[in-house]
């Protein structure tokens, strides 16, 4: 990018970018798309980070005479990546609005999978109707998930060609903002997959149902505890990023869960806070910091201190607890197995 001057607080936003933006370029050079469904589960933080530094570059040129020399989106990016960065509120909507959008999804599935097996098999429901994604043994991810995260996503067509032509600009800023650098990763936590429905029944039934909801919940945020948490070695922004969106999702549709289908699962408030929300999902510091509030030595450049009086550590370890307490109360309604809850040591 060249010497380009910008701010003490523009300079503590393009850091936290070139982290997230390094985690992106982590995930593509150790990720096999053929073996996981890692980076489709990725898609809503993708969306977070590749729009966010699109709107931040924007917004770094329309306050400067002096222009950033990188790439914008054209018409069809910016209706993929703003798309994608919308999936990341599903858990923001209202219960049934969720139940109808995963019932949508999971009956596409369904009749796609029913009409390419041979008739009888169709007849006696023996075949697959969605995936799962595993780390260690722990759900992390499912296809119905996936499909809704996914734009303009089709079982009918091969949808390589167009992703990876949507994934094009992303790997233009990870280039051009010197983001080439991997993050050292945990290669004790191995993905894999298994497929349900037919002979193999799902851990929550072969038939759409409230229990799929929480199913998938409880995949959302086993992908943040094990696939981004766990995965990193390294301290990193984006592990607090994405587990306090996830958070602030369930403090929202957790009580409704519990007023629908008569649960008693239980989330701390202390941490809620719509600022460190907007925070989280978007890089202009400056509307979160004054230039005297940067904490140079913080991961996150003083956010922590600032909402919650707290160092980041702390609000870290604090957010990932209340989502492994969710885990667990949900795993247990469903009365999956510990492993499936849980990553074994």
């Amino acid at each position: 990018m060249g010497d380009f001057n910008l701010k003490p607080i523009q300079r503590a936003a393009l850091s936290l970018i070139k982290s997230d933006l390094r985690y992106l370029y982590t995930v593509i050079k150790n990720i096999d798309p053929n073996q996981s469904n890692y980076i489709p589960s990725l898609l809503p933080y993708m969306g977070v980070i590749v729009d966010g530094v699109e709107d931040w570059i924007k917004a770094v040129n329309n306050s400067s005479k002096e222009k950033l020399e990188v790439p914008l989106f054209n018409e069809s990016e910016r209706i993929y990546y703003e798309k994608m960065r919308d999936s990341i509120k599903l858990w923001q909507k209202e219960y049934d609005d969720i139940y109808e959008l995963l019932q949508d999804a999971y009956n596409v599935s369904d009749e796609y999978f029913g009409n390419i097996c041979k008739p009888i098999a169709k007849k006696m429901r023996l075949y697959d109707i969605f995936g799962v994604d595993i780390a260690n043994g722990v759900i992390c991810g499912n296809t119905i998930l996936c499909y809704y995260y996914n734009p303009l996503f089709s079982y009918n067509k091969d949808n390589g060609p167009y992703v990876r032509e949507m994934a094009t600009i992303g790997g233009k800023y990870i280039a051009i903002l010197g983001a080439t650098e991997e993050y050292k990763i945990n290669n004790y936590i191995k993905f894999d997959v298994c497929d349900y429905g037919g002979f193999v029944k799902s851990p929550v039934g072969n038939q759409f149902s409230d229990k799929f909801v929480l199913f998938s919940i409880l995949c959302q945020i086993n992908f943040v505890l094990y696939c981004v948490e766990h995965w990193i070695i390294e301290e990193i922004p984006a592990k607090m990023r994405f587990a306090y969106l996830i958070y602030y999702s369930l403090l929202h549709i957790v009580p409704q869960i519990n007023s629908r289908i008569n649960t008693n699962i239980g989330i701390n408030e202390k941490w809620k806070s719509q600022e460190f929300r907007n925070a989280m999902a978007h890089y202009k510091l400056g509307v979160a910091l004054k230039e005297n509030e940067i904490i140079h030595e913080d991961i996150m450049y003083g956010l922590a201190q600032k909402y919650f009086e707290l160092d980041y550590l702390t609000v870290k370890s604090r957010i990932i607890q209340e989502l492994e307490n969710v885990a667990v109360q949900i795993g247990q309604y469903l009365k999956l197995n510990d492993k499936m809850i849980k990553l074994m040591s």
